[in-house]
């Protein structure tokens, strides 16, 4: 049994292709209403278009205003909660291409379980997610990330498979991002999974705190790094999360920056960052290093009321580049 979906309006790739292509299912565009049409019953449509802070609270929809719903999602959805939409009977498509309406057959985990991801391949990822416009050939990803062209050529064959990323020409021209903001946010939700040595601290006059110790950048990241790029996501900072590209030696840091180990009081975070996360692209901002916007995104879910802040900066950061 096929169901036709009719929409009122116009509706962009990526979810467009996303509909076209689940089983048993036509999509109707410029329709003169939205419906679902299928086994001779016509069912009103409402198309609500969900943000990517809004993702996070599906569970929370309003009742629908018709008697079939289609969720327009600008985020890339995990299992849990298309599965979710599924036993509710709520039409979607994702920022991923991932899609499903009523009447056809439920569909399999888009993200099949797979062991951790490399931090190599993070790195790499961050590249591409920051840099949405350049070609990325798989030597040039390896080039930049410092990963094995191996590597690279499997995080592509990945970001490919999940329509994240497309081949910018024939052959070995390389990929480019096809849809950013999706990338953006199957990026944090990869890479918030690290748990990196945190040392807070307190350091008087941290406003003024040196650019580097012994030869070595002090990174801001998290809210401040998100200030200090102009997109700002809170509106106090209690804690400065600072990123140290070192791999042993962060406990003793703060006494070679003049302060002092503490959890009450503490006005700075260290963050070790042996793996080069915020250092492989940090820029020079007023004078500061600072941390990768995407490195920034995934920061923020380290810090209080993480979830939520990291959502509203890469709302803000959009498609756009930092």
């Amino acid at each position: 049994m096929r169901t036709t979906v009719a929409l009122a309006d116009n509706i962009e790739d990526p979810w467009r292709t996303g509909i076209e292509n689940v089983p048993t299912v036509s999509l109707l565009l410029r329709a003169p209403a939205s419906a679902l049409l299928g086994a001779g019953v016509v069912q009103s449509l409402e198309v609500r278009r969900i943000t990517g802070r809004e993702a996070q609270h599906l569970d929370e929809l309003a009742d629908p205003t018709a008697s079939a719903l289609l969720l327009v999602v600008e985020a890339v959805l995990d299992d849990a909660s298309a599965m979710g939409l599924q036993d509710r009977g709520i039409a979607y498509a994702d920022a991923a291409g991932r899609a499903w309406v009523p009447g056809a057959p439920r569909s399999a985990p888009a993200q099949p379980k797979r062991r951790r991801m490399r931090t190599s391949s993070i790195r790499a990822a961050q590249l591409i997610a920051d840099h949405p416009d350049t070609r990325w050939t798989e030597t040039l990803l390896a080039k930049q990330a410092q990963v094995s062209s191996g590597t690279a050529h499997n995080l592509v064959r990945d970001l490919l498979s999940l329509n994240l990323v497309q081949r910018a020409g024939e052959g070995k021209a390389g990929v480019c991002s096809r849809d950013t903001r999706g990338l953006r946010r199957w990026l944090v939700a990869q890479a918030r999974r690290e748990q990196p040595l945190m040392v807070s601290c307190y350091i008087p006059g941290v406003e003024d705190l040196a650019v580097e110790i012994d030869g070595v950048p002090l990174i801001r990241s998290g809210a401040e790094g998100a200030r200090l790029l102009g997109v700002p996501v809170v509106s106090s900072i209690q804690r400065v999360l600072i990123r140290v590209p070192i791999s042993s030696g962060l406990e003793d840091l703060p006494a070679r920056l003049g302060g002092l180990r503490t959890a009450a009081g503490a006005n700075v975070v260290l963050v070790e960052d042996r793996d080069r996360f915020a250092a492989n692209d940090a820029r020079l901002v007023h004078g500061v290093w600072v941390a990768p916007p995407s490195r920034i995104a995934i920061d923020l879910t380290l810090e209080p009321r993480g979830d939520a802040a990291s959502s509203v900066f890469l709302d803000l950061w959009g498609e756009g580049v930092l």
